[in-house]
C-alpha cells in the first residue's frame, strides 16, 4: 500500500499571511529532525536535503511583490520549482488560474493537501520534470524561488521559458544574492529579455536575508 505524506513526516497545521492575506498551511513540523538523520548518513547531506520542507524567504518576498501588482484576471500563472508552492498558493486566494509544479512526489503531495485545505479550486498541481516538460499550455506569468543549486539546472529553465511563456509574457524569480548559478541564468538570456532587479532585505532573528527579485520581458 502507497505511502501518504503525513506516514512519512509529521506534519503541522500552521497560519502564515503575505501581503494583508492568509492562509493555513500544513508544513513539516520538526526540520531538525531530518537535518540530524541526514548526518548520520555517509556522503554529502547537502545534496539529500529535501529543500521542499522548507518556506524559503525568496518565496515570501516573490508572493509579496506579486500580490502587490494590479494583475489581470484572466491571466495563467505557471509556479515552477515551487517546493512549499507558497507563492502559488497565495496567488490561487486572489482566484487566478495557477498551476503550481514540482519534481518531487513527496512537495506534490503536501502542495496539494495545501490547496484542498484552504478551498483553492482555481490552483492546479502537477510533477513537472524539467528535462522531459509535458505542460500542454502556455503562461502569462512563470514565477519561481531559488530554483538553481547547480549549473544542469540552467538549460533546462531556459528551455521551459522559452516553450511556456506566451509572447507578452513575464518571468519573476526571487532568490538569495549568494546564489552564483542564478546569476549565470542571467548572464545567458540578457540578449533575449529586457531584465528589471529589484533587490530587497527580509531581516529574521538571526539574519538578515538579502533577496534579488529578477522580472524578465521578450525583447
Amino acid at each position: 500500500m502507497a505511502t501518504s505524506i503525513e506516514d512519512t513526516y509529521e506534519l503541522e497545521l500552521v497560519p502564515i499571511a503575505i501581503g494583508g492575506k492568509r492562509l493555513e498551511i500544513y508544513r513539516v513540523e520538526n526540520l531538525d529532525c531530518i537535518v540530524n538523520a541526514l548526518n548520520q548518513e555517509p556522503g554529502d547531506s547537502t545534496k539529500k536535503f529535501p529543500f521542499w520542507v522548507k518556506v524559503w524567504e525568496a518565496s515570501l518576498l516573490l508572493s509579496n511583490h506579486l500580490l502587490k501588482m494590479d494583475l489581470e484576471k484572466k491571466i495563467k500563472i505557471l509556479e515552477i520549482g515551487a517546493g512549499m508552492g507558497v507563492t502559488g498558493l497565495f496567488l490561487g486566494v486572489l482566484g487566478y488560474d495557477v498551476t503550481i509544479t514540482d519534481y518531487d512526489e513527496d512537495a506534490l503531495a503536501l502542495i496539494k493537501m495545501n490547496v484542498e485545505h484552504n478551498g483553492l479550486n482555481n490552483v492546479s498541481v502537477r510533477r513537472l520534470d524539467w528535462n522531459n516538460p509535458d505542460l500542454k499550455e502556455s503562461f502569462n506569468i512563470i514565477c519561481g524561488s531559488e530554483l538553481i543549486y547547480n549549473e544542469a539546472s540552467i538549460h533546462p529553465i531556459i528551455r521551459l521559458f522559452k516553450t511556456y511563456l506566451r509572447p507578452q509574457g513575464t518571468i519573476f524569480m526571487a532568490h538569495d544574492i549568494k546564489r552564483k548559478y542564478f546569476m549565470q541564468l542571467i548572464g545567458m538570456v540578457k540578449d533575449r529579455f529586457k531584465i528589471e532587479t529589484i533587490q530587497t532585505r527580509l531581516r529574521s532573528k538571526d539574519e538578515t536575508h538579502r533577496i534579488v527579485i529578477h522580472i524578465l520581458n521578450p525583447k
